[in-house]
């Protein structure tokens, strides 16, 4: 048999045994399908938190050769949407995990233990649920928050002066510890009241200007917002730009225009993106290899964002919101 011959069909065989091992590589090991139920489908913050969850999965479905279903069921507010809907609706769509961070106003005990006996993958964000045992919780540290919005207000404070405090008229845990953390490095002589309002942005200036009025001896030297509500739309403070400090917890990207308008002098941010990607990979590892957290609570720290950092993290919040 000619050489040539012998050469081009030993060279052919070898080339379809590799393409073959090659597609027998290629194939996937798993399939999978998250889902993520947040408080709001149209909060910067949840955004975030979804952005991270899609780039753990993204990474982890390249590494492990596995596809990876995010999907997001968070409920509209102001609409008949609920967050146990959802997760009845994440059952109808055959889930294998969901990462929720759950509402104060509902009760989840029942849904969830449904969900737990039906072995389902359970990441809860922000709360627990007495009802279950989740794989995971994300637990940001809310009175580390509250002490570094404190530490940043005391510096922009003439001597002795006081403050006034921004939070909701129904406050969570979450609040209740921010508040804690404030009042630890405070004290309570600095804080010359507290506001309490609904959380939305009409209610927060509406009690803002109110607390301005009442303030007839101009005590209150500056502010502390434990939410942002007041700065997701114009910018109706009752103030002009650069008079009088103001710090608050950044949960929407909108707050970065205040800052850029000199109402803000810094801002406390939880690592919404890096909420995500934990969770994310965290249940992805469970349900492919079986693996459990090093630890069954995850807590990560708040960031301070103030002169030195603020371009980074715009370009941060620019990504999360793609």
């Amino acid at each position: 048999m000619n050489k040539a011959f012998i050469y081009i069909i030993s060279l052919f065989l070898l080339l379809n045994c590799s393409l073959t091992l090659q597609a027998q590589n290629n194939e996937l090991l798993g399939s999978y399908k998250i889902v993520f139920i947040g408080k709001d489908k149209e909060s910067s913050k949840y955004k975030a938190v979804f952005s991270g969850i899609k780039d753990a999965a993204k990474a982890l479905g390249k590494e492990y050769s596995i596809e990876i279903e995010v999907l997001e069921l968070s409920p509209m507010q102001g609409q008949k949407e609920s967050q146990s809907k959802a997760i009845i609706q994440s059952f109808l769509k055959n889930v294998d995990g969901i990462i929720l961070s759950p509402s104060a106003n509902e009760n989840l005990n029942s849904v969830l233990k449904l969900t737990e006996f039906h072995k389902k993958e359970i990441v809860l964000l922000e709360q627990s649920v007495d009802s279950i045992t989740p794989l995971l919780t994300v637990q940001p540290n809310e009175i580390e928050a509250g002490k570094l919005l404190a530490k940043a207000i005391l510096k922009q404070l003439p001597t002795q002066g006081r403050v006034a405090i921004l939070t909701s008229n129904e406050p969570s845990a979450i609040f209740k510890d921010r508040m804690q953390g404030v009042k630890s490095i405070l004290g309570y002589k600095r804080i010359e009241t507290v506001i309490q309002t609904e959380p939305n942005y009409k209610s927060a200036i509406k009690s803002i200007q109110q607390a301005k009025d009442n303030d007839v001896d101009h005590y209150i030297k500056g502010w502390i917002f434990l939410d942002d509500w007041a700065l997701r739309g114009m910018s109706d403070l009752p103030w002009k730009p650069n008079t009088l400090p103001l710090v608050t917890l950044q949960s929407s990207a909108t707050t970065n225009l205040f800052y850029d308008l000199d109402y803000l002098k810094a801002m406390v941010l939880h690592p919404y993106h890096e909420w995500g990607y934990e969770a994310s990979e965290s249940l992805i590892r469970k349900l492919f290899k079986k693996q459990n957290p090093s630890s069954p609570v995850y807590i990560p720290k708040p960031i301070l964002v103030n002169w030195e950092n603020i371009e980074l993290y715009k370009k941060y919040w620019n990504q999360w919101l793609r």
